[in-house]
Parts: C-alpha cells; sequence; structure tokens
C-alpha cells in the first residue's frame, strides 16, 4: 500500500516538472518575441515619417535596408533571420522572423480600418508579426505588435 502511494507522489511530480518545463520554455520564447519586435520599433523611431525627397509618394523604398529613411520603406518586409536595432541580421535565429505592414489610418479612427496608402495621411499604424518555424508558409505567430507614427505637423 505504501509502495503505491508513493508510487502516485512520485507521478505527479514528474507531471508537475514535466508542466513547468513547457511553461518555462514558451515563457522564454515570448519573451524572445517581444524583444524582436522591439527591435523593429526602435529601428522606425529612428526614421522620417515620410521620405524627405519624394514626401508625396508612398512607396520610395530605398536599395538596401541599411539605406532605409522612412517608416513606409519598412512596408511588406520579412526579415528572416531578425533584425537588430543597428539592422544587421541575428546570427542564430533562423528559424524566427519579422513580418512588419505600415498602413495609415484616419487620425480619428486610429484602431479603425485602414486607409489606403496615401502619403498625405499624417498617421500611420505599424504592425509587427513576430514568427517561428522553418517553413514560411507553417510558421506559427508568436507575438503580434502594433505602434502608431505620425508626421510632425507643419509650422
Amino acid at each position: 500500500m505504501v509502495t503505491v502511494i508513493i508510487g502516485i507522489g512520485v507521478v505527479g511530480m514528474l507531471e508537475l516538472l514535466a508542466a513547468g518545463t513547457m511553461s518555462n520554455a514558451k515563457g522564454t520564447e515570448l519573451t524572445t518575441a517581444i524583444n524582436l519586435a522591439n527591435n523593429v520599433r526602435e529601428i522606425s523611431l529612428g526614421m522620417a515619417f515620410a521620405d524627405p525627397d519624394q514626401p508625396t509618394v508612398w512607396s520610395t523604398k530605398e536599395a538596401t535596408i541599411a539605406q532605409y529613411r522612412d517608416i513606409k520603406d519598412l512596408d511588406g518586409e520579412n526579415w528572416c533571420p531578425p533584425r537588430d536595432v543597428s539592422r544587421k541580421q541575428i546570427l542564430g535565429y533562423d528559424t524566427w522572423r519579422q513580418k512588419i505592414k505600415v498602413e495609415t489610418v484616419s487620425e480619428n479612427n486610429v484602431g479603425g480600418i485602414a486607409l489606403p496608402n496615401n502619403p498625405a495621411t499624417p498617421t500611420a499604424r505599424i504592425t509587427v508579426t513576430i514568427q517561428r518555424g522553418s517553413d514560411p508558409n507553417k510558421a506559427t505567430d508568436v507575438y503580434v505588435m502594433s505602434w502608431l507614427a505620425v508626421a510632425p505637423k507643419a509650422n
């Protein structure tokens, strides 16, 4: 009888350890995803709202990521491996990706439906989806983060 009671206790303890390990792994994955999303946010904070040379044109993407100057250059990017704040690839994260979408929104309804990409609209929503998986078609979303970018008012 004592052996049965101890056996049940040991099995329960093993299940508890397994659940704790799984929870710890998920927490680590979420922390990594949040940091990868914050990298994109930090990159965008150092950029102009509109292209300084062509402020009335939506798509003026530069030739390389290092040359990106405005937030609209980030639209449609899908970085795998992901990038750090200095826009360099992060080695060892080959199964992670940063998908970026920039879309204009009404300044009176920033949570609403995106407007057609209009460079005259002074408010844009940047959404970063962090995914994990070696196959881009089967990658799972780990974290999604959005923020607003607003054009400076003219004096």
